[in-house]
């Protein structure tokens, strides 16, 4: 996923109109992106290692490696149903009670990958991936195809962030079922929350009402910031 990640950073800024953009970049959008990968790409995956892995071990130590499954059932495990479970994790995320920690995600007025993490430092112990990642790690006699479709899905949040639409062929193809970079760019339009809050699939939007399929992108991005950086980093409950 590191290799996907720089390189959809570069085919993202390749273009001049988008590394002017870049530059145009504020501190604070610096600072919420780049704590948001730290984060992400080196905290969680410490806490998976060093807290929950002795966590299970304590819990039960008799669970540890012993589920056999096919590698595509082990695959489609989490390709599928942990999707699935996200589609709901993230409506709760939007609910009123926990809004106020994933809000700040919502301040993306670009998408262009750097903000694929951006989210108070608590959102991410929120997110079923990392519990279901770990505890699956755990009990798996072979966690590869899980871990692969781990990897599956991080590529592709990665690239539901960026800018970079498939061409209209591929786009007919992939649309309605997977979730592409226009239609998530609808999930954070800046006129209101539009749905679409599946990771990998538009499947479970369309089969609970919560679909907002794209042939365009929204001409506008983002919320309005709540308060300083701190505050939506490390207090955003205290925010309006």
């Amino acid at each position: 996923s590191a290799v996907a990640f720089w390189a959809l950073v570069l085919a993202t800024f390749a273009p001049r109109a988008r590394r002017t953009s870049l530059h145009q970049r504020g501190a604070r959008e610096w600072w919420l992106d780049g704590l948001g990968l730290l984060v992400q790409g080196l905290v969680i995956p410490l806490v998976a290692a060093h807290l929950l892995a002795p966590l299970w071990r304590v819990l039960w130590p008799a669970l540890q490696g012993r589920l056999e499954l096919p590698a595509v059932v082990s695959f489609g495990l989490c390709l599928l149903g942990v999707d699935y479970l996200y589609y709901w994790n993230h409506r709760l995320l939007h609910g009123a009670r926990l809004w106020s920690l994933h809000r700040v995600h919502h301040t993306l007025e670009v998408m262009d990958v750097l903000g694929t993490s951006r989210n108070s430092l608590w959102t991410s112990f929120l997110v079923v991936y990392v519990w279901a990642t770990s505890l699956a790690s755990f009990v798996l006699a072979d966690a590869t195809p899980y871990l692969a479709a781990v990897t599956l899905t991080a590529v592709l949040d990665l690239w539901r962030h960026s800018p970079l639409d498939p061409p209209p062929w591929l786009a007919r193809l992939l649309g309605g079922w997977l979730v592409l970079p226009r239609d998530h760019a609808w999930h954070h339009a800046g006129e209101g929350q539009h749905g679409n809050y599946g990771a990998n699939f538009l499947l479970w939007d369309r089969l609970h009402g919560t679909a907002h399929p794209a042939v365009t992108r929204p001409t506008q991005l983002g919320l309005p910031r709540a308060g300083t950086v701190l505050d939506e980093l490390a207090r955003p409950w205290t925010l309006p």
